[in-house]
């Protein structure tokens, strides 16, 4: 069970039926046993952590091609949580610090100076 929780990353429902149990038969060994509990936790973060992976992993390839709202969105969520240090900074001089990016530019970008549209 544990594998096939990992493996649907986290989706009991479909990890009972890959094992062919019952989904309350699960949540009965979580209660009975707090060691399948814990094993439990660890291989849904595991899912949880290889899905993250596979979906930075492909919006790194996004951005490369030059996909600026998949660059600027994966930036306002790893700048989510301004470091502590960032954060003492501005409430000791009384301003907020925030980071942001209007506009990336990419050598695909048509915007960008010195664009050369592609010939076929």
């Amino acid at each position: 069970m544990l594998t096939a929780i990992e493996a649907n990353y986290g989706n009991i429902t479909k990890a009972a039926k890959m094992v062919k149990i019952t989904p309350q038969t699960h949540y009965r060994w979580l209660k009975e046993d707090s060691d399948y509990e814990n094993m439990t936790e660890n291989a849904k973060d595991i899912g949880f952590r290889n899905v993250k992976d596979s979906l930075l992993e492909l919006s790194l390839k996004m951005a490369e091609k030059g996909n600026a709202m998949v660059l600027n969105q994966m930036l306002r969520i790893f700048f989510k949580n301004t470091p502590e240090e960032m954060k003492v900074v501005s409430r000791n001089n009384n301003m907020r610090v925030r980071a942001s990016v209007k506009w990336v530019s990419t050598p695909q970008d048509p915007r960008m100076p010195g664009y050369v549209k592609p010939t076929e």
